[in-house]
């Protein structure tokens, strides 16, 4: 009887480990019945409750939904499968571009839709023409999948362009092979317009295209000088208005043009000492520069001699005026005309606004005066109120010699 108990007990627990132990592993810790019906140990795929995408840390998703368990767990030991995509396809690019599959494809296509995208990531974006080039036309294995680790310089690539152009011929003129001097990425075609031309900025009427309006053909693109004259002598002698070789013209334009245009040439004429203000701004340049432009006086009475010499009221050059204009006169315009009369003030009082032939009335000789002439002070009038006053004396001058600066009082 003793026998009969404990086979029945060994037989119990036999039962039990057998239940206990699963046959996908230790580490799946999932109820059964979320896979498995209380009836049977078969798999009916619409009975699985088990969602992969959430309690795995691998989601299905794309391809991968079509995809039959077995094709990726051989084994019921669902704790052996690796999640890496090389753990399940094979590496078409032989290593070449690492085994991180989802940074070019996705679960839905093998195919690479984002190329532009990926190449940002990379050391050569592709920006303008590259943009529309063919892949196998840098990756020359290609057709293999594999991508070999490519040099990025221009010139790795663009070899025969370099030795084929003659337009300039690049050999000759001893270019540099780093293409990104003179060209740019982003351009659709080889125009230099990425050479930095800093040292002489083509600006306005420089900015041409074409470059050997300046370079000789077949030059090496070195040694012109920056010097407006070299490229702009025939300008310079057939300008006529006015004209620069007669009249000696220094050979800097740039002291009256700009790089804009030729016409309408504008002079600081400030830098010179002499600012061009009043009448002188509107002045033809020929009007004081007959005689050329170097050595030309600044002195007012070098232009205005004859107008020196002609004026009458009061005659200038008879009486001996000094010649230094401006002293009387501005550049605004030769009337009014003023005189410091600081000795005897006439811009104030009784004398305010007179003209000088009221006193003066000798032109030859504007130091006589008469404070008499002209019914001014009048002998009557002016003995009146003087009347008692000791010394005093009725004369054209004798007024000044008590009142010298033309007030009563003084």
């Amino acid at each position: 009887m003793k026998k009969i108990k404990s086979f029945a007990l060994f037989i119990l627990f036999s039962c039990v480990e057998l239940v206990a132990q699963s046959p996908h592993g230790n580490t799946l810790k999932i109820d059964c019945s979320q896979c498995h019906l209380s009836t049977e140990w078969n798999v009916i795929p619409e009975k699985i409750s088990f969602n992969h995408s959430t309690e795995t840390a691998f989601p299905i998703t794309g391809s991968h939904k079509g995809v039959s368990c077995k094709s990726c767990h051989k084994s019921l030991i669902f704790s052996d499968i690796k999640s890496q995509c090389i753990n399940c396809h094979k590496d078409m690019h032989q290593n070449s571009v690492g085994l991180n599959c989802i940074k070019c494809h996705t679960t839905n296509s093998w195919i690479v839709t984002n190329i532009k995208g990926l190449h940002e990531q990379s050391r050569f974006p592709l920006v303008g023409v590259h943009l529309n080039v063919d892949c196998a036309s840098c990756h020359t294995s290609y057709s293999r999948y594999y991508f070999q680790t490519l040099n990025t310089s221009c010139f790795s690539c663009h070899r025969s362009q370099f030795y084929a152009a003659q337009s300039p011929n690049h050999v000759t003129a001893g270019f540099s092979t780093e293409c990104q001097d003179c060209h740019t990425l982003t351009s659709f075609g080889w125009s230099a317009d990425g050479f930095n031309h800093s040292f002489f900025p083509l600006t306005g009427g420089h900015n041409i295209s074409n470059c050997f309006a300046c370079h000789t053909p077949g030059s090496n693109f070195k040694g012109l000088t920056t010097d407006c004259y070299q490229c702009h002598s025939k300008d310079y002698l057939a300008t006529t208005d006015p004209n620069h070789a007669q009249q000696n013209f220094p050979h800097d334009c740039s002291q009256c043009h700009s790089t804009i245009n030729w016409s309408g040439g504008t002079f600081d004429h400030s830098k010179t000492g002499f600012t061009l203000d009043g009448a002188h701004a509107s002045l033809n340049c020929s009007q004081c520069h007959a005689s050329g432009y170097t050595n030309t006086q600044s002195a007012c009475y070098s232009c205005h001699q004859n107008d020196y010499a002609n004026t009458s009221n009061p005659p200038h050059q008879s009486v001996g005026y000094p010649t230094d204009c401006t002293q009387c006169h501005n550049t605004t315009a030769w009337q009014p005309s003023t005189f410091n009369h600081s000795q005897f003030p006439i811009t104030s009082g009784r004398h305010s606004g007179l003209s000088c032939s009221t006193c003066h009335t000798t032109f030859s000789n504007f130091a006589v005066f008469s404070c008499t002439s002209s019914g001014c002070h009048s002998q009557a009038s002016t003995d009146g109120h003087h009347d008692g006053v000791s010394g005093y004396v009725y004369s054209p001058t004798s007024c000044y010699g008590c009142h010298p600066n033309g007030r009563a009082g003084d």
